[in-house]
């Protein structure tokens, strides 16, 4: 059964929105980061600046939209007399959002230089990955393997525990979760930089 504050439906309401809020955001930035240096290939030709910019920028703003989302999610949890006592948890999972999101984001923006169709194949990997997820439905039994690789599983985990205080992920798992987030930042920040120059000859 799923945790949370309230009872019967309310309590999956809010199990539903402290998965699809940082989802949005997460697809929203990926997405737009995806295409971020081709669409801006004027600005990448002609100007000397720190192209990476044009994909970290999408993502902080997919994250300042999630953060309008939670707020009124609060409103509503203060509203209905509930309390969300891991708030203190919310910093830390928007940071390894944060890292998740814009390492993605540089190794695709990366590719879609070289692969103009890779849009189509982002959007549908994307649709794969939310089913994928404990989005619409929580973890449990015979199941729980598969969810097991899915960075997504502890990182919704930890949104959950901020918002209606359900138990947090296991220390396992956020270990993992830290480690694939760091791994994906360092890993797009190398390699947007080693093809940068070809990127703009490309453009």
């Amino acid at each position: 059964m799923v945790g949370g504050p309230g009872r019967g439906d309310d309590r999956y309401v809010y199990f539903l929105i402290a998965g699809l809020v940082p989802w949005l955001a997460i697809n929203e930035g990926i997405m737009r980061s995806t295409t971020a240096i081709v669409d801006n290939s004027s600005i990448v030709r002609r100007l000397a600046f720190r192209s990476e910019l044009l994909v970290i920028v999408p993502n902080i703003t997919a994250i300042i939209f999630e953060l309008v989302g939670l707020a009124l999610l609060a409103t509503a949890l203060v509203f209905t007399g509930s309390h969300a006592p891991n708030w203190w948890v919310l910093p830390f999972a928007l940071l390894l959002q944060f890292l998740l999101q814009v390492g993605c984001g540089l190794i695709l923006s990366v590719a879609y230089v070289f692969f103009r169709d890779l849009t189509q194949i982002v959007g549908f990997a994307l649709s794969i990955l939310f089913y994928l997820s404990p989005i619409l439905y929580p973890v449990g039994g015979r199941f729980a393997p598969l969810f097991a690789w899915n960075p997504m599983t502890p990182l919704i985990g930890l949104f959950r525990s901020a918002i209606f205080s359900a138990p947090l992920p296991a220390a396992g798992s956020i270990v993992f979760l830290l480690t694939a987030c760091l791994v994906l930042f360092a890993a797009g920040t190398a390699l947007f930089r080693r093809t940068q120059p070809s990127i703009v000859d490309l453009l």
